[in-house]
């Protein structure tokens, strides 16, 4: 390892979008996480969003530092543009990673274990429904705590080792749906990885879901220190 290890920050978030509420009633919470993630001070801001809507997130970013831009019920205007307006960053980096996951969906897998694993699939929701006790829907800010607890990443990487097991020799249907969110995770972290340097501090926003494969990915390769969200948000 280089002794100039850059550090990535992984913070994992909800999507505005299927929660307004966030947005509508919890402006005060939103702010105080962008508060508290300036204590990180990090040079580069990594988003969920695809290489191929870079230009259009360019110019949403300079419509937002020129205050022409209301930000809409997206996490990365409400969060991302305020944290890198404030450090006078010249752009907002897109790291995800357009991936086919309908071969098969990840409701048919369900479906399959639902029909023919019906044990199974019973497994699958008993740990859905253990992940829902360690949900605490408060506030903004608890619910970011929830899904970036260990406890809780741990709980929800036991739905997708459970999910290998649906279908048989013949038909590995939970394992091809698994192939192509890995796919996605590994292009993510590869993404992450190409805008590094060594003096970097990358705060990456992501869908709580991405939190487990994408920290193990970073730490595998050697090439960065890994910090969580919890770390930057006071008590």
């Amino acid at each position: 390892m280089s002794n100039e290890e850059p550090e990535i920050l992984l913070m994992g978030t909800m999507h505005f979008a299927m929660d307004a509420d966030i947005v509508d009633h919890q402006k005060d919470q939103i702010q105080k996480v962008v508060d508290n993630l300036k204590e990180f001070e990090p040079t580069k801001i990594a988003v969920e969003k695809s290489f191929l809507i870079e230009e259009e997130l360019d110019r949403k970013y300079k419509e937002y530092k020129n205050h022409q831009l209301i930000p809409s019920y997206d996490e990365v205007e409400q969060l991302a543009f305020p944290l890198a307006h404030h450090f006078e960053h010249s752009q907002v980096y897109p790291v995800d990673e357009v991936v086919d996951m309908s071969n098969p969906t990840l409701n048919q897998t369900f479906e399959w274990a639902k029909e023919y694993q019906p044990t199974l699939f019973k497994e699958i929701m008993e740990v859905q429904a253990n992940l829902k006790k360690f949900e605490n829907n408060s506030t903004f800010i608890e619910r970011l705590k929830t899904i970036n607890h260990p406890d809780y990443i741990a709980e929800l990487q036991r739905v997708y080792m459970k999910l290998t097991r649906v279908g048989d020799r013949q038909h590995q249907v939970g394992v091809k749906w698994l192939k192509q969110w890995h796919e996605r995770d590994l292009a993510i972290a590869a993404n992450i990885g190409r805008i590094t340097t060594p003096e970097d501090r990358v705060l990456v926003l992501i869908g709580g879901d991405h939190l487990h494969l994408l920290r193990q990915f970073l730490l595998d390769s050697g090439d960065f220190r890994v910090s969580s969200f919890l770390d930057y948000q006071s008590k």
